[in-house]
């Protein structure tokens, strides 16, 4: 007992429990990353010499954990992304993620994520527990040994700055804020907490913005326009493009649906395939979004009538303050508890508030945007259990172990999406006006697919099945009869390369015959002028990548290969 006593109180042995906290995430991201092995060998050497030089800064070396808290409270963030994604450090998604994700989304996903959060919270408890200890203690770490770890660790340092240097003029693309853990951590942080001012300001910068949007049609001629934007849906599970199961009984008996096979998002977050899905942001800067409104603006100025259903709650992003320009707004979730959220979260209301809309309408021009909570895990939760399709669906755990109970799940749930979508269509048709609707996905999701073990999306490097996801067109047979040259063009680009961030807004406004300086031609599948653009993908940092310089995987490229998709 004495031995064991000795052995927690011994402020060296703490010192080397305390370097062993902080440099754990580097040694294991050794073997996670895919960057050189010099950038490997600097993320170690360099943080390690820091660390072991630091820590003998205070005879205690528990004075020290407190003032180098923030490294540990980062180095447990890390732990738990390794656990979830496998690779990346801290990504400035991860951090918005937190602001923006609905609380019912959010214990969802911490309930799976039990081992790495008890572990790191183990770990790292254990670490201010002995802080503590440190602190509290008569002993001090000895003058002979401080010196002797310093000997050590600060030519290990200057050989670490060393390397750095070298690894900065002789591996191109290499950046200290993108490549160095925890430097790429603290940095992001700090960007995260940049946007997230931005965003708390966007009301006042983009008040003087307007779209200039004017109809080039009747105002008397009656029009229907619907935007569905689906979550986590990826088009690889949809029988629409060639799934084995029955996943689309709805959509597939629908008439002058046009399903585009090669669409692709341009970001696997939520907070911003959604806003470029709602704007002009995804052919612009994306920072534009801090100054510009979305598409319900622009038809507002054209003189719409216009509508926005969420099922999901406001949760301070772009999506709500998109949302909130329509003249009839309705965030379903708002009010609902914390438990309610989890335990049940169907998308079915939404087509009973578009259905009663429709009852409202008396001709004119209206557009209607419907937000979904689609497929977010759990998805057993998704939809009523007497439309469990697929079964067996009761996913005990989000394990590999239990990939069949996950996907016959997340099947149903495309089902569920199929058949408020086809109700919501068929609603639009019975009025019998020159419609159409368009529904994308703002986002795929991994379900254990490969050899990786990826599950859930918003990962900072992302897969093929995150980016793929289905976009379709339906049009009414009075709008295909009214303007049969628009339906071709619909047509003949279905088998194009899409970027459904870019195609959206564009086609939308053509669709419904409104001009605004904003809107391009070449970008609206409906147009003649529409031509294809160079795929793109929305990283962490806002920065524009190519499909082949954007993290995919030779996995991610077989699978392009596999379904005969454009690459990159």
């Amino acid at each position: 007992m004495k031995r064991l006593k000795h052995i927690f109180t011994n402020q060296h042995y703490i010192y080397w429990l305390f370097v062993f906290m902080a440099i754990l995430p580097n040694f294991i991201m050794f073997f996670t990353e895919s960057t050189s092995l010099l950038t490997r060998i600097v993320q170690i050497v360099l943080p390690l010499g820091f660390y072991a030089f630091a820590f003998t800064w205070a005879r205690k070396p528990g004075k020290m954990f407190w003032w180098l808290f923030w490294f540990m409270f980062v180095d447990a963030f890390q732990i738990v992304l390794l656990w979830l994604y496998g690779e990346s450090p801290i990504a400035v998604d991860m951090f918005l993620n937190v602001l923006t994700t609905n609380p019912g989304e959010a214990t969802e996903l911490l309930a799976n994520l039990l081992v790495a959060v008890i572990f790191v919270i183990g770990l790292y408890g254990f670490g201010i527990v002995m802080s503590i200890v440190s602190l509290r203690a008569k002993a001090t770490m000895t003058d002979r040994f401080r010196i002797f770890q310093r000997r050590w660790s600060l030519p290990l340092l200057l050989l670490g700055l060393l390397l750095l240097v070298v690894n900065i003029f002789t591996e191109k693309g290499f950046r200290v804020q993108d490549d160095v853990f925890p430097v790429n951590g603290t940095y992001n942080v700090g960007l995260a907490i940049q946007r997230a001012v931005k965003q708390s300001q966007y009301e006042k910068t983009s008040k003087d913005f307007s779209y200039h949007a004017t109809t080039q049609r009747n105002d008397t001629i009656p029009e229907i326009y619907v935007l569905v934007i689906g979550e986590t849906s990826r088009a690889d599970d949809w029988s629409l493009y060639g799934y084995e199961r029955n996943t689309n009984p709805g959509t597939s008996a629908l008439n002058n649906l046009v399903v585009y096979r090669d669409a692709l998002t341009m970001s696997n977050t939520t907070h911003k395939s959604v806003p470029t899905l709602m704007s002009s942001a995804g052919c612009e800067a994306y920072d534009s979004l801090y100054y510009r409104k979305g598409i319900i603006t622009a038809f507002n100025e054209a003189g719409y009538q216009t509508a926005f259903y969420s099922n999901q709650q406001r949760n301070h992003s772009f999506i709500d303050a998109f949302g909130s320009e329509a003249q009839e707004v309705e965030f379903f979730k708002d009010k609902v508890s914390l438990m309610e959220l989890r335990s049940a979260n169907y998308d079915d209301e939404l087509v009973d508030y578009v259905k009663k809309r429709l009852e409202k309408y008396n001709g004119g021009k209206l557009f209607i945007v419907v937000h979904m909570y689609g497929s977010h895990f759990n998805y057993k939760d998704r939809y009523p259990r007497n439309e469990a399709y697929f079964k067996p669906d009761n996913v005990i755990s989000a394990e590999r172990v239990y990939r069949r109970e996950l996907i016959n799940a997340y099947d149903n749930t495309i089902r569920n999406t199929d058949k408020v979508l086809a109700g919501i269509i068929r609603a639009v048709e019975a009025k019998g006006v020159n419609s159409a609707v368009i529904f994308t996905s703002d986002h795929g999701e991994d379900i254990f697919d490969d050899e990786r073990g990826r599950f859930l999306h918003a990962s900072p490097i992302p897969t093929y099945y995150q980016l793929r996801v289905p976009l379709l067109v339906w049009t009414s047979q009075s709008f295909a009869e009214q303007y049969p040259g628009a339906v071709a063009q619909l047509k003949a680009h279905a088998q194009l390369p899409i970027s459904t961030n870019l195609v959206v807004f564009h086609t939308l406004l053509d669709l419904s015959g409104i001009d605004t300086p904003y809107k391009k031609d070449s970008l609206a599948l409906s147009n003649k002028e529409f031509k294809t653009q160079k795929r793109l993908y929305i990283n962490d940092h806002n920065e524009y990548r190519s499909l082949d310089n954007c993290g995919l995987k030779q996995v991610d490229v077989e699978m392009f290969k596999k379904n005969k998709l454009q690459f990159p």
